[in-house]
């Protein structure tokens, strides 16, 4: 058979040299797409993110205002608090409907929902006032958290969320905090207030080794780190696997905040020969003083039978209030830090 012509050769090469052209192109411009339409959430994310922080922190400065205005005598001391009642009024309200009030994962619609129970525990009698107690505040983000907490005159614990634009300073009002831990976003099964930055069962230990490489540049004097949310990560054996992994590499230690009952915290961290902590009492999964306090007793009572306990709760107004007010509960135990149990 004789062989085409050259002419039909050099027709047929470039034909199929235009194709894979035209296909890379395509291949280029679907990135270059992908990129921004990444980029762009992302942006608008922040872009919400910093408008709901301006409303919030326009409306402390109102309150401030109020404040400044009745200590000066500019302002009456009734128009003042009516003014001040209005004003904390509409911060109340922005608050709720921002939802940027602290809240655990399960925050459930249902009110008689329970959280994940505990993981269970073997009884250790103890001698009088020898069960220790570790109170764990998560959600710390501002300098007010920290004002609040340490007005309770009790040694409690401080968990920093990582810093992002609605709460930039973090990281900075760790450093003079002793003992303070970092609360570490992770996936949730569904949580519609996610942390910008959160571990993600589909992350690589490259991708799990450079985010805590930054936590621990943030917060150099870290050695406990607990999850916030993270029920679907935390449920995940093989993305715990890599987690714990990294953690130990680093010589940090994984507190379970156990906000979901199937957590495999417990099995990993005993794979890698390490002693598993986890929580064992919410203190505030319900709003009101009175529930609160009723957490507290749980928790003294679980440190009394066990020989010690975690209990966690946040820097919220009924949270501190109860705290202050079960001093005589608390006395029953001592109150220390996560590294003394």
């Amino acid at each position: 058979m004789d062989k085409p012509p050259f002419s039909f050769r050099i027709f047929f090469t470039l034909k199929n040299l235009i194709f894979l052209f035209s296909v890379l192109i395509i291949v280029i411009l679907a990135v270059i797409i992908g990129y921004f339409i990444g980029f762009n959430q992302v942006q608008e994310k922040l872009d919400q993110e910093r408008e709901e922080t301006g409303r919030l922190m326009a409306k402390i400065q109102e309150i401030s205002k109020v404040e400044s205005n009745v200590s000066r005598g500019v302002i009456r001391p009734k128009v003042h608090d009516v003014q001040a009642e209005k004003l904390k009024k509409e911060l109340k309200e922005l608050l709720e409907h921002e939802r940027l009030s602290a809240r655990h994962e399960y925050a459930p619609k249902d009110k008689k929902e329970l959280p994940p129970p505990a993981e269970p525990r073997e009884i250790v009698p103890v001698k009088a006032c020898g069960a220790k107690l570790v109170i764990i505040m998560d959600d710390v983000s501002y300098e007010h958290d920290v004002a609040a907490i340490r007005s309770t005159g009790l040694p409690l614990v401080m968990s920093f969320l990582p810093p992002s634009p609605r709460h930039p300073e973090s990281a900075t009002l760790a450093a003079s905090v002793s003992g303070h831990m970092v609360h570490l976003p992770m996936e949730a099964v569904t949580y519609n207030q996610e942390e910008l930055v959160t571990l993600r069962v589909s992350d690589s230990t490259e991708t799990i080794a450079k985010h805590i490489a930054q936590v621990k540049r943030l917060y150099p004097n870290v050695r406990y780190i607990n999850n916030h949310t993270g029920s679907k990560f935390t449920s995940d054996e093989l993305a715990m696997d890599r987690f714990i992994g990294v953690m130990k590499d680093n010589g940090l230690i994984f507190v379970d905040s156990k906000t979901i009952a199937s957590s495999k915290a417990k099995k990993i961290t005993a794979k890698y020969g390490l002693r598993y902590l986890g929580r064992d009492v919410f203190l505030d999964h319900k709003d009101g003083v009175e529930n609160v306090k009723k957490q507290i007793r749980e928790a003294v009572a679980v440190a009394k039978r066990h020989g010690n306990a975690i209990a966690i709760g946040h820097p919220r107004p009924d949270t501190i209030r109860a705290l202050k007010e079960s001093k005589d509960i608390l006395n029953q135990v001592q109150i220390v830090r996560i590294d003394q149990i």
